[in-house]
């Protein structure tokens, strides 16, 4: 079980097209000053509908970036979520046998990079994006519907290095 640096409720804010969602996000994790790297090993349980942990960066409820494990049409995924006012998200195939995945944001200046590996050492890089730098982030796991405090489980070996 991860022990959080804080847990803290907080909003998450999308808009894509004409439509504007607004998400309250537990975020386990801490503050990011400045430059800054988060990682963890997570087994995705895709018990529930809608059930999600992923990793992120919060700048405020209108400059975020998380990204997690999907499994969608037998397939293993890793989505991104940018959302600077207007929401990106995309999503890339894994090509993976086990049912572990380690994903990686790199924080440095106003770069975003989103990483994924089967084995933690071996990083591809899946996306580069843009939030404001300069700026204290929340860094951490995020979920928008805890199931329960067993749920967290399914992330294992956070990790959080502060340049």
């Amino acid at each position: 079980m991860i022990t959080p640096y804080f847990e803290i409720k907080t909003t998450f804010n999308r808009s894509a097209g004409s439509e504007r969602l607004t998400e309250h996000v537990y975020i386990y994790g801490l503050e990011l000053a400045g430059d800054g790297e988060i990682a963890m090993r997570f087994r995705p349980e895709h018990r529930h509908q809608h059930a999600e942990a992923s990793l992120t960066i919060r700048v405020d409820e209108s400059n975020w970036v998380k990204t997690g494990a999907e499994y969608l049409g037998g397939q293993h995924l890793v989505s991104t979520v940018t959302t600077r006012e207007h929401t990106n998200w995309s999503l890339s195939p894994v090509d993976t046998e086990s049912d572990e995945i380690w994903l990686r944001l790199i924080r440095a200046g106003g770069t975003i990079t989103v990483a994924h590996a089967d084995d933690g050492v071996d990083y591809t890089t899946i996306a580069s994006t843009y939030l404001p730098g300069g700026v204290t982030a929340m860094a951490g796991i995020a979920s928008a519907r805890p199931v329960s405090e067993t749920f967290w489980d399914a992330a294992q070996d956070l990790d959080i290095d502060v340049d």
